[in-house]
């Protein structure tokens, strides 16, 4: 009957037949293939999830780890525990005055502390209570312990890991009890200080909660093999394990039954349509005059796209296959004042050119690759000047044959010297041209060090008399003389050597291979005989000293950061030895580095006692009148030495676990005052990189903004560039996460790093604060106000705020006014205020009436 039915249909109806009975085999295939696929997406969610739960876990665990490590780490290199824990009187001074008492359970939550030695245990602290039995006693690992202790002691490191104490899994934390410096007639020291902390539900609550988990517990191997998710521990016969989503599984039971019901609807259409698809044959001839009205909008839409060509700010070109060039849109004559028919029929590979690969390759690449790319050429415009460009192409291919190309192409000129001058100021000293702190770093770490066994001598000079310069004649006049001193200190050195410029009046000298003790003291007296000479500035007779520090890397060899503080040390020794001299860094001088403990015992005791402040400084709209965000600055009230600036005792919180603890009190402290003021402005919080390294920086922040109340949107963090160049993926993870919890992020002291363009695009940053080196001579010097310009007109391309730091006359700010800078900060506008006076400004701007 079908069959009859269908010899009668029209050659079109039969047509439209065939079409419904292939689109049901398609609609079958295509639903297979749907089911295939989303149970594929489906596993591989599951294994995706499992995978970063993996990673999640380890990482938390690394971190409980360095942490632990750090704490023993500062309680085992002391000198006081050196002296009494290998005394007699060890209980005495370790329990009773709590040196490592009863505190480090009752606050730090360890559950045992021991002072091994040999097989005996001098030491002994269970529960907070001292206790008569060894480690031993508790453990089959004692001996272990030992060994590690020792063996990272060694590399002035500690040791931690996992055993099993008292028969349930604990982590261990071992430091070789030693000085910070040994003298060389005492013996080595070989007692080891042991931290033991159980991993208990608590624990491991917390660590679950850092890496964003549920269910963390520990079981033994034969009771976890039926655990897909756990991480062995090593040493103690158990495992971590946890509980892992499966996404892949909720997703098959939420997705399957409506794609069930939408496959039996379809069906449902589909049959319906059947019956009456032999009427639509009869919409076949709508259909062609719908395509002829199709073709006449393509033309149009061809007609758009010229008008689109003609007008934009890049030229477009296309090629044929032998990449002739076959249409250049009429952008191209302006911006290379050639003619267009001048080009017409010649090979694009005579116009463009590329330093780092051939463009005919890299087309033919394209072809073959049916992709779309990019690439850095030059070509000479018109009056022959080289000028850069950007391509972007891609093949035209057809029926599988490349046809010829088809692209754009940007003048990136303009862009690539801007990067190329502000890559530049990153590795050197606004002012003088000399290498600054970034380069000296890079050059002591990789062409001295990696050089091999190669001596140097790192020297420290401090400019003698140069304040009275500076307050007597003004800042040019202290300029010019630096000028001209790094000028002198150049034609000092030889070509293989290093002159840096740290900041202020400091430099520093780096001598390859410096030779005898008697050829250094000999340029010393060159350098400060030459840096004498006076200097002639508008009529005045100028004239400074120096003193110098000097650490021989053949005598104390270690890290380009300890060579620079040991030639500090010897500084200071010349400095108080007279000045205008120098001096050689012995161990004698170790004495001021004990200083620098005794400061950090009186920091670590001051966070406690309360004796940090904050001061706020302003930071104001351009017009320096609103006040825009606010800046918080930590001050330390110390008992003896007075109100200390931050770089007083900043660096010396950022070589220990103090900068943790002092970072969250500054985070709390500003959250906190926040809620308090007039006007809904942002804080502002420094970071340091150390916090990045030693803490869970998003944990921190969470905690302070709940705690506080503070609304999110109302906290910036500023992070310089230190903190991505320590560790690059996880600070992207980090500043991810912060953005996350609704905080905003500033890159501090931009145009002063290594690569901060490149940061800008791959970092979520909202603003960027240009560095006050470039605002000091910002209406003298023409290149600085070039810069500064650009770094404006990037943030506003970039769709961030732009703050300049720094501003200390009202020439500076009218500048900045002019250039559409969105933000100002510095002496001119406010200095740091205590937190009542930030107060009072913001009440009188309340009470001022809207214009």
């Amino acid at each position: 009957m079908d069959s009859l039915q269908g010899k009668g249909l029209s050659p079109r109806s039969q047509v439209v037949r065939r079409l419904i009975v292939m689109f049901t085999l398609l609609l079958v295939l295509t639903l297979a293939i749907a089911l295939g696929s989303l149970w594929r997406i489906a596993v591989g969610l599951d294994q995706r999830e499992a995978a970063q739960s993996r990673f999640h876990a380890q990482s938390a665990l690394d971190q409980l780890h360095a942490r632990e490590r750090s704490y023993v780490l500062g309680h085992g290199f002391w000198q006081a525990a050196y002296d009494h824990l290998n005394g007699p009187n060890a209980a005495a001074w370790a329990f009773d005055q709590d040196n490592i008492g009863p505190t480090l359970y009752s606050q730090d939550g360890y559950y045992a502390v021991y002072v091994l030695d040999q097989d005996t245990s001098r030491y002994a602290m269970l529960a907070g209570r001292l206790s008569d039995q060894g480690l031993a006693a508790h453990s089959d690992s004692a001996a272990r312990v030992l060994a590690q202790g020792r063996q990272a002691g060694q590399r002035g490191e500690a040791a931690s890991g996992y055993l099993l104490f008292d028969g349930q899994p604990a982590l261990f934390a071992a430091s070789l009890i030693r000085p910070p410096a040994l003298p060389h007639h005492l013996p080595a020291p070989s007692t080891v200080l042991v931290f033991i902390r159980l991993l208990d539900a608590p624990v491991l609550d917390g660590l679950g909660r850092s890496a964003g988990l549920r269910g963390f517990a520990t079981a033994t191997l034969a009771a976890a093999e039926d655990q897909p998710d756990q991480l062995p521990l090593e040493g103690s016969a158990h495992v971590l394990t946890w509980h892992t989503l499966q996404p892949g599984i909720e997703l098959l039971r939420s997705v399957l039954p409506p794609l069930a019901l939408a496959a039996l609807i379809m069906a449902l259409i589909l049959s319906i349509s059947a019956r009456y698809a032999m009427r639509a044959s009869a919409s076949i001839d709508r259909s062609q005059q719908k395509m002829l009205a199709s073709q006449a909008a393509l033309q149009s839409s061809e007609a758009r796209f010229k008008a689109v060509a003609e007008a934009a700010s890049d030229w477009i070109w296309e090629t044929d296959a032998d990449l002739h060039l076959t249409y250049l849109s009429a952008r191209f004559a302006e911006l290379t004042g050639h003619a267009v028919e001048d080009w017409l029929g010649r090979p694009i590979t005579a116009l463009l050119d590329c330093d780092t690969g051939d463009v005919r390759r890299w087309l033919q690449g394209l072809a073959t690759s049916q992709a779309a790319g990019s690439l850095r050429c030059q070509y000479h415009d018109r009056l022959q000047q080289r000028r850069i460009c950007r391509i972007a192409a891609r093949a035209i291919v057809d029926s599988g044959q490349c046809l010829g190309f088809r692209g754009t192409c940007s003048d990136i000129t303009d862009e690539v010297a801007a990067h190329a001058q502000i890559q530049h100021l990153s590795q050197h000293d606004a002012l003088t041209g000399l290498p600054n702190r970034n380069q000296l770093m890079r050059f002591l770490e990789q062409d001295c060090q990696g050089s091999g066994q190669v001596p140097l001598a790192v020297l420290m000079l401090d400019l003698d008399n140069f304040k009275p310069v500076n307050d007597g004649l003004g800042h040019a006049a202290g300029d010019a003389v630096l000028i001209e001193l790094a000028a002198r200190l150049s034609r000092s050195v030889r070509d293989c050597d290093l002159v840096a410029r740290l900041g202020g009046d400091e430099f520093v000298v780096v001598l390859m291979r410096p030779g005898a003790r008697s050829e250094l003291e000999r340029f010393c007296q060159r350098v400060i005989s030459a840096l004498q000479a006076p200097i002639d500035f508008e009529g005045h007779r100028l004239q400074v000293g120096v003193s110098i520090g000097i650490a021989l890397s053949s005598q104390y060899p270690g890290s380009p950061a300890e060579l620079i503080r040991c030639a500090d040390v010897a500084l200071y020794q010349a400095k108080r030895d007279g000045k205008h001299t120098w001096r050689f860094f012995s161990a004698e001088m170790n004495s001021t580095l004990a200083e620098r403990r005794v400061l950090e015992r009186d920091l670590r005791q001051g966070i406690g006692r309360d004796e940090l402040v904050l001061h706020f400084q302003p930071r104001y709209k351009v017009d320096g009148v609103t006040i825009a965000s606010v800046e918080a600055l930590v001050r330390w009230q110390h008992p003896e030495h007075g109100l200390l600036m931050p770089d007083q005792f900043i660096a010396l919180a950022e070589e220990s676990d103090l900068i943790v603890l002092l970072g969250n009190w500054v985070l709390a402290q500003a959250c906190s005052r926040a809620l308090q003021w007039p006007l809904p402005v942002s804080v502002s919080v420094n970071m340091s990189p150390a916090q990045f390294s030693r803490s869970d920086v998003v944990s921190d922040v969470r905690q302070a903004l709940t705690h506080s109340g503070l609304p999110a949107q109302r906290l910036e963090l500023e992070i310089t560039e230190n903190v991505m160049l320590n560790d690059i993926e996880g600070a992207l993870q980090t500043m991810n996460a912060l953005k996350e919890l609704g905080v905003r992020l500033n890159m501090d002291d931009f145009g002063t790093g290594y690569s901060s363009l490149g940061y800008l695009r791959t970092y979520p940053f909202d603003s960027i604060k240009i560095d006050k080196r470039f605002i000091q001579s910002l209406a003298s010097s023409t290149s600085d106000r070039r810069v500064v310009q650009a770094i404006i007109n990037l943030g506003r391309a970039m769709n961030m705020t732009v703050t300049a730091e720094g501003v200390e006359t009202a020439e500076q700010l009218a500048v900045l006014n002019d250039d559409q800078c969105h933000e100002v900060q510095g002496y001119l506008l406010s200095r740091p205020v205590p937190h009542q006076r930030l107060v009072d400004l913001m009440a009188a701007q309340a009470q001022r009436p809207v214009d």
